[in-house]
């Protein structure tokens, strides 16, 4: 019977014990490093859930727009991956705070020597640390937090990196746009500059003016050389946040126009406060290293350990009781943890006010660049219109012989230039309020 007792308790302290499974490295690293299938991300875009980006269905058939692209590097992206594994170590460390502490089973034999007509001396005894129980639901609390945070702060850069998507599209097919701009107007330029060239060497025009038109020549094909050079780093930097196969190429749907928003500076900073992921993140962290110095506070009074005890002296005599285990804290061994957490808890609330700061700083500073930026678009807009105007009756004055070549080349080359600005400028203020949009934590409704 005893052996059996002696079995079925052994039985009960190993199932208890987690096993353990290797797993090697290199060959399941390889295979995550495949690019996931059009059918697996169809099938994850339906089912998001990030705070600010909402579910949707993928149409690999038809151009993608920004939030399609965005949800694709949400998905698919390994850097994020990467972030989300750390959502599941805090998962476990709630799961490791809410454990209550492991009894201890204290066992001695002690056979006399010197002597006869003794026993052997037995000791038993079952230790259970009851102090924890004061401290598990502090340390639960303290847990949650942390996850929480963790998860929000994984959130904040799924959707830093969503938007970051979008932007890169946005500003990818802007430069597509100046670059097909450029392209034709080097085919136009290309003619008339061989007819200068050529009235230049009859002596029919100065060599100065040839000159200074050849060096405009000069600079738009450097301009297209530099657009081409562009628009591929925004290609291969696209495709590295979809986490796509480099050899994929997502057709792009034309990005639709982004609004300025009508709110102030003051409102968006205000609604930063609660609606940005990252600081709602420092929020949950702060409340989590509170709980903490609460649990550390606890931690410092002397601990309690009971349970029940036996023994049988050289004798023969046997004993029952119980036993107790009570730690002093004569040293002060509980005020370094106190002194840590303490320490946290202030760095944390100064990080908390050092990103609010940032975050204003930032809202203001795009508020203020998307108004200048779209003041400007409207002027220069307004100059393409009169230009082109004039452009036109240049073009047929220059067919009657009415307008002399170098004046009609001059008006040409100045409504080019102000062409490709308005194409630089929307690809800007595209930038800067996809950026004021990720700052303030927007949700997307309905911009593209």
């Amino acid at each position: 019977m005893r052996w059996l007792l002696v079995c079925w308790l052994l039985a009960m302290i190993v199932s208890g014990c987690a096993a353990y499974t290797a797993r090697p490295l290199r060959a399941p690293a390889r295979q995550a490093l495949r690019a996931p299938t059009q059918a697996a991300l169809a099938r994850a875009a339906r089912t998001l859930k990030v705070p600010g980006l909402a579910p949707l269905k993928l149409d690999f058939r038809k151009p993608l727009t920004g939030q399609e692209l965005g949800v694709i590097a949400v998905i698919a992206n390994p850097a994020l991956k990467a972030l989300r594994a750390r959502e599941r170590v805090a998962t476990a460390q709630v799961f490791a705070a809410g454990l209550l502490p492991n009894p201890v089973i204290q066992f001695s034999a002690l056979k006399p020597y010197g002597v006869v007509g003794h026993t052997v001396a037995l000791t038993e005894g079952f230790l259970w640390d009851v102090s924890r129980l004061v401290t598990r639901s502090t340390a639960v609390r303290e847990a949650r937090l942390h996850a929480r945070s963790i998860d929000y702060a994984v959130a904040w850069r799924e959707w830093v990196a969503a938007n970051r998507t979008r932007l890169d599209a946005r500003r990818l097919y802007w430069l597509r746009a100046e670059s097909h701009l450029a392209r034709h107007a080097q085919r136009l330029w290309r003619r008339k500059v061989a007819v200068l060239v050529r009235d230049a060497r009859r002596h029919l025009i100065g060599g100065r003016r040839a000159a200074a038109f050849e060096s405009a020549w000069d600079r738009l094909r450097l301009r297209v050389a530099a657009l081409r050079r562009a628009r591929r780093r925004a290609r291969f930097r696209l495709d590295a946040e979809l986490g796509l196969a480099p050899t994929a190429r997502p057709l792009l749907a034309p990005p639709r126009p982004l609004p300025l928003p009508h709110a102030s500076a003051r409102t968006l900073f205000q609604r930063a406060t609660s609606d940005r992921l990252d600081l709602v993140a420092l929020v949950a962290a702060y409340h989590s290293a509170d709980a903490g110095l609460l649990r550390a506070v606890l931690d410092q009074y002397p601990g309690l350990s009971i349970g029940p005890a036996g023994a049988r002296n050289t004798s023969g005599i046997s004993q029952v009781g119980f036993q107790l285990s009570l730690s002093l804290p004569l040293f002060g061994a509980g005020r370094g943890p106190v002194a840590i957490a303490r320490a946290r808890r202030a760095t944390l609330f100064r990080d908390y006010v050092a990103r609010l700061a940032y975050a204003r700083a930032q809202i203001y500073r795009l508020h203020a660049s998307a108004r200048d930026l779209t003041r400007e678009l409207h002027g220069l807009e307004g100059r393409r219109q009169a230009l082109g105007r004039l452009t036109r009756a240049a073009d047929a004055s220059y067919k009657a012989r009415a307008l002399g070549f170098l004046s009609y080349l001059r008006l040409a080359r100045e409504l080019l230039r102000v062409r490709l600005q308005i194409a630089g400028l929307r690809r800007l203020r595209a930038d800067t309020l996809v950026a004021l949009q990720t700052a303030t934590g927007t949700p997307w409704g309905g911009a593209a």
